[in-house]
């Protein structure tokens, strides 16, 4: 080791060194793991719209996207214990929290679209009790500022159920609508129409038309389903921009790339017990040759996928192709490193006075680019996993060097403890009687201990003797500790000594197993309290 630490005084470290060194580094580390790394990622999150060029007559209308946030409950992880179960929906609650909190501060939007399987088990069968507060638990994580911001939910098969299986809750599509809004719907944002479709419910009413027979053509559709929201809307022209809204992804070819941004594979056709990946060829070139889209947004996935689908004529903006964007998931926990959001802008001019109709301002009139959240999973095995296995390794070398140090000294002192005789008894039995003969030399007034200043205060340990004492971890080990208080206006003293068969290898023993845990608890405790400040920091301010 170098001289001038020696002379510093800086090596070997002092316990106190140790301690608040590692307790220094792990706050650094959640404060910046829990709370700034979610502000950093996001600086780099803008809306499209910025990089066009400014327009006194135009207007610009902001959407966030998000997609299958799927809160968990007890039932989302069955093989789990309970304490497990518990411990992950907290922390999958205490992301989706963060980064919605992260968010939606930073994007500042005009309106939110959530692109369905809003809870993971909410077409599960429960009480309307639990029910009700599985939902306000949603919208307690989701929670926004301004009330006024217009908010559009879609449902997923999570929400609904797909199929029949008797873990569904018949009574989840009403539900669903009393806390999130009807299943099909259309509004109007920046001049441009919004169709939000139900494809649990084309999914099922597509299987009956298949099976039966029927081309979409000549199908009699189920009065307030899908396939008849569809039909009613397309009988009536449109000359504004259609953003069309499905959770499950449209259909395309197997080897079809979704991009660089995807985390692996590709969308494939298939389904199961509730689920679908894609909507059916038939399916999906109804919606395509009904509506005639200009964009198209999808979850379902999970992962970010995009993809253009040829469209059998142009659309409503010119275009021969219609780019669908599957949005990837907003949570952790659903299979990917990198969660993330989608921001939508659609440009629109102002009014003109003679017509009195707000046109859509083309090329282009909607923008749309995808923002990535950190890597939780990724933080937790590959930042915390190791510095905690760092830290016990550091404490527990500082707890072995201590341990080791005070048996050597132990040793040295051996031949002095020789010295004194093969019956002569240990120090720390003879502490009752060498504190015998210092009180009856101060005399009798000393018994009581009173408060006078000539009186000298019993001492308030009585060391066992240089040949059992010993240092564990660089502190005092003694053979007695004593206490004093006042009692019917007198102090007295209340004295414990350590039983006089312990060795001094069992003390060390002892040391270092206590030394550590002590030592693990100090380091421990204030990143933890930072831990919960910053959860509620990055949740509340």
């Amino acid at each position: 080791m170098p001289g001038y630490l020696r002379n510093l005084e800086l090596w070997p470290p002092s316990h106190i060194m140790v301690v608040n060194g590692l307790r220094g580094a792990w706050i650094i580390v959640v404060l910046w793991y829990e709370i700034y790394t979610f502000d950093h990622i996001l600086q780099d999150c803008q809306w499209p719209d910025i990089h066009q060029p400014d327009a006194p007559d135009a207007r610009i209308a902001r959407v966030l996207v998000v997609a299958d946030p799927q809160i968990v409950d007890h039932r989302s992880y069955p093989e789990r214990n309970p304490l497990m179960k518990a411990l992950g929906q907290f922390i999958i609650d205490l992301n989706l929290r963060r980064s919605w909190h992260s968010t939606i501060n930073r994007v500042q939007p005009h309106a939110v679209v959530f692109l369905g399987d809003l809870m993971d088990n909410g077409r599960a069968t429960m009480s309307n009790i639990e029910y009700n507060a599985y939902a306000a638990r949603f919208f307690d994580i989701f929670k926004l500022r301004d009330l006024s911001m217009p908010t559009f939910f879609l449902p997923g098969n999570h929400d609904l159920g797909l199929g029949e299986d008797v873990s569904f809750s018949l009574e989840a599509p009403t539900r669903y609508t009393s806390h999130f809004g009807p299943w099909n719907h259309k509004t109007t944002i920046g001049n441009h129409t919004v169709l939000f479709i139900d494809a649990v419910a084309l999914v099922e009413e597509d299987i009956v038309r298949a099976d039966r027979g029927f081309s979409y053509d000549n199908w009699p559709a189920v009065a307030g389903g899908s396939v008849d929201f569809v039909k009613r809307f397309a009988a009536h022209e449109h000359a504004s921009p259609i953003v069309l809204f499905t959770h499950i992804p449209l259909a395309r070819p197997l080897d079809a790339d979704c991009g660089p941004l995807r985390e692996r594979g590709t969308i494939r056709q298939g389904h199961g017990l509730g689920y679908q990946n894609t909507l059916s060829n038939e399916a999906s070139q109804f919606l395509l040759r009904s509506l005639g889209p200009s964009l198209i947004f999808s979850g379902d996935d999970h992962d970010y996928c995009e993809y253009s689908h040829p469209l059998p004529f142009s659309s409503a903006s010119g275009s021969t192709t219609v780019r669908e964007i599957t949005v990837k998931s907003f949570s952790m926990a659903m299979g990917i490193r990198r969660p993330g959001f989608q921001l939508l802008s659609l440009i629109s001019t102002v009014p003109a006075i003679e017509t009195l109709t707000q046109l859509p301002n083309s090329p282009p009139s909607l923008l749309d680019t995808p923002c990535f959240l950190p890597d939780q999973l990724g933080i937790y095995l590959s930042v915390y996993l190791p510095f905690i296995l760092l830290s016990v390794l550091c404490l527990l070398a500082f707890n072995v060097q201590r341990t080791l140090a005070g048996s050597n000294k132990q040793a040295q002192r051996q031949p002095d403890v020789s010295l004194r005789g093969k019956h002569s008894e240990p120090d720390s039995c003879r502490v009752n009687d060498d504190y015998e003969l210092y009180r009856r030399s101060l005399g009798p007034s000393v018994t009581e201990d009173t408060d006078e200043d000539h009186v000298l205060p019993l001492p308030v340990t009585k060391p066992a003797g240089p040949g059992h004492s010993s240092k564990v971890r660089g502190r005092s080990s003694t053979s007695s500790h004593s206490w004093a208080f006042y009692l019917l206006g007198r102090r007295r003293r209340i004295s414990l000594s350590l039983p006089c068969s312990m060795a001094n290898g069992e003390v060390h023993e002892v040391g270092l197993v206590r030394g550590l845990f002590s030592d693990v608890v100090d380091v421990a405790w204030p990143p933890l309290l930072a831990f919960c400040v910053a959860a509620w920091c990055a949740t509340h301010v």
